[in-house]
């Protein structure tokens, strides 16, 4: 069995899970990240590039979309290098939030994903006008936040 971890900051909340697998006969696992992280036994831990982030003239709404976009763009590569030297995983854990998992579904279409929702973006009150000194939460407020939900809300 294969599993495919993927997280900006693996091993994030799979600190204890991918390591755990990895112990287990039979089961090769690998983690994907952006950034550096600890050694964990047993896991295979490799590094995709810093995307770039969005442009100046893009809408103030789009510019984390753009990111995520980006970022999964990144990840989408590695997976496809990942493929090229045989990595085809059965389940692929993907933390969604920064948009690395957009496109992991095309890359590995037959394995399964499991996607750890952790936050989902909210008006009035989670995201915005929950300051007193700060209420000013109309519209133009709200819906950039709703925007933000894109990249949990893809798959």
């Amino acid at each position: 069995m294969q599993c495919l971890f993927v997280h900006q900051n693996f091993p994030g909340q799979y600190r204890h899970l991918a390591p755990a697998l990895a112990a287990r006969p039979g089961v090769r696992v690998t983690g994907l990240g952006e950034n550096p992280g600890p050694s964990l036994p047993g896991v295979t831990h490799l590094r995709y590039g810093k995307p770039d982030g969005a442009g100046e003239a893009t809408h103030r709404y789009l510019r984390r979309t753009e990111a995520y976009i980006r970022r999964g763009q990144a990840v989408a590569r590695a997976a496809q290098a990942l493929q090229r030297q045989g990595l085809r995983p059965d389940v692929i854990c993907v933390h969604p939030g920064w948009g690395e998992g957009l496109f992991l579904r095309d890359v590995f279409p037959d394995a399964k994903i499991l996607f750890y929702w952790e936050y989902f973006y909210g008006t009035p009150g989670g995201d915005t006008g929950f300051d007193p000194a700060n209420a000013t939460s109309g519209l133009d407020e709200a819906a950039s936040v709703r925007v933000q939900n894109t990249a949990e809300t893809g798959h």
